[in-house]
């Protein structure tokens, strides 16, 4: 495959191409950022070089500032996480505006260079993918973001870790909004099989304490450690390497809806099958009445910051 990452310089970009230049099916990787990185993404492609010296992999590796996406040519997927993080005192709103308008401009250009499949990161994701999906007039099928992916996975762990079992042995996910009206499907989540709430130690389950958890990881990785590229970027190639296999799993990926759930013109994080060409299908799921009553107040916080930068 050759696979193009926008943002390569950052924290997530960097490490993401680290990881998928060891992938198997890797042929070429394109590491884009603005000028003045392209010393640090020399850097970058020269370190990486020498890791697969040791791994046994010969991904051919390319380097080109913003302004030559000519070279995004041919990629069958391409990575945005270019986009200028959240600062103190900045909202959500504030962000979204700003991203929308790197993300969009992106977008455009790479739809008249290519036909090929967008992988949104920058945050606010879900509002992201949206801007990505009206300024590229690509299919939707073709147009993705992380969404709810590895706060899914995040949850499974807590899960696994509180009923004492495998990781393995834990089916479940978070749907709604990255953020904080994300929801938890109890409903859907099970071990071994067996239903979550048939469990005796379920009635002890700190459900809210989890979810809270799950919602400040990243805030509180970037407190510790200044930044958080290690759990992205792997959920980033779990997400590649489904496409690459044609894994057809069952990913909580944002997507564009258009009447799925009752909902229309926005994007949010829901189940979905990818496999080789992209997006193949919507899971239409049950959930209780709380649950749906839920991811409907998540939509409409969406569905509002999409409203906002549709035009931007």
């Amino acid at each position: 495959m050759k696979i193009s990452i926008i943002g390569a310089s950052g924290r997530v970009g960097g490490t993401t191409a680290m990881l998928l230049a060891k992938e198997p099916y890797m042929k070429d990787l394109v590491l884009i950022g603005r000028e003045k990185s392209l010393n640090k993404l020399n850097g970058l492609k020269a370190d990486i070089y020498d890791a697969l010296a040791g791994a046994r992999s010969d991904a051919n590796i390319y380097v080109s500032d913003d302004n030559n996406l000519s070279i995004l040519d041919g990629s069958d997927i391409v990575i945005i996480t270019a986009g200028a993080p959240r600062e103190d005192g900045m909202s959500r709103l504030d962000l979204a505006k700003i991203n929308a308008k790197i993300v969009g401009k992106y977008a455009r250009k790479i739809s008249e260079i290519c036909d090929t499949m967008l992988f949104i990161i920058t945050n606010p994701v879900d509002v992201m993918t949206y801007k990505a999906y009206v300024s590229s007039n690509f299919i939707r099928e073709h147009v993705f973001g992380l969404g709810t992916h590895l706060d899914s996975l995040r949850f499974k762990v807590a899960i696994a870790k509180f009923f004492k079992v495998h990781i393995d042995e834990v089916r479940t996910r978070i749907i709604g909004e990255h953020g904080e009206t994300m929801v938890p499907l109890i409903s859907a989540t099970s071990i071994g099989g067996i239903p979550i709430d048939k469990f005796k130690e379920f009635k002890n389950l700190p459900l809210e304490k989890i979810i809270e958890d799950v919602k400040t990881k990243g805030d509180k990785i970037i407190r510790l450690k200044g930044g958080s590229e290690f759990g992205p970027a792997s959920a980033i190639v779990n997400v590649v390497r489904c496409i690459a296999n044609n894994e057809k799993r069952l990913l909580t990926l944002s997507t564009y809806l258009d009447g799925e759930f009752g909902l229309k013109d926005l994007c949010i994080g829901v189940p979905v099958k990818i496999g080789k060409n992209g997006i193949e299908e919507i899971v239409d799921i049950e959930m209780s009445k709380e649950e749906y009553e839920a991811f409907k107040r998540s939509a409409e916080i969406i569905k509002k910051y999409c409203e906002e930068v549709k035009d931007l």
